[in-house]
């Protein structure tokens, strides 16, 4: 039971190693401005999508590459230095250094073990959720010709 009060006692410690590691305010200012960016690029691609299609594209593969930095730059990126930075106050309370059974020990190293895991876990599920909002964008906008053109001759491949 000691394991478990000592847990919760060090989650204060851990929200306030976080807040500080984030720069405060301005680390959230930076989030927030991130997720105002990508909606706003977003809003743009949809809203110019029927008159102007380059510029919908460009807006929408700005989104894109906003939310992919984020997802695979600097969210792993700063997991893992806040997990090195703050290894003192984690270590045996929130997360286990090792893993034994007795006196056997089954891994000794799974902190890291963990802290890489994580980021290995948020880049496919970052893979995924690309894959799939692609998918679904394909579907809801799909390409069609302008008013009046005619699609172009089908060669029959190869020949």
């Amino acid at each position: 039971m000691d394991v478990i009060s000592e847990f919760f006692r060090t989650i204060p410690d851990v929200i306030g190693a976080l807040w500080s590691f984030g720069n405060g305010f301005t680390g959230l200012a930076i989030t927030v401005g991130s997720i105002a960016l990508v909606a706003g690029f977003c809003l743009a691609a949809q809203r110019t999508r029927e008159t102007h299609g380059w510029v919908s594209a460009v807006c929408g593969g700005s989104a894109a590459m906003v939310a992919g930095l984020w997802a695979f730059g600097i969210l792993p990126s700063a997991w893992i230095y806040f997990l090195d930075g703050a290894k003192d106050t984690l270590t045996d309370t929130v997360i286990p250094s090792r893993i034994a059974i007795g006196e056997f020990v089954v891994m000794g190293n799974f902190y890291t073990v963990f802290r890489d895991s994580i980021v290995m876990v948020e880049t496919i599920v970052a893979m995924g959720a690309f894959g799939a909002l692609a998918l679904w964008v394909q579907k809801k906008y799909p390409r069609t010709l302008a008013e009046g053109e005619e699609p172009g001759e089908k060669s029959g491949g190869y020949k």
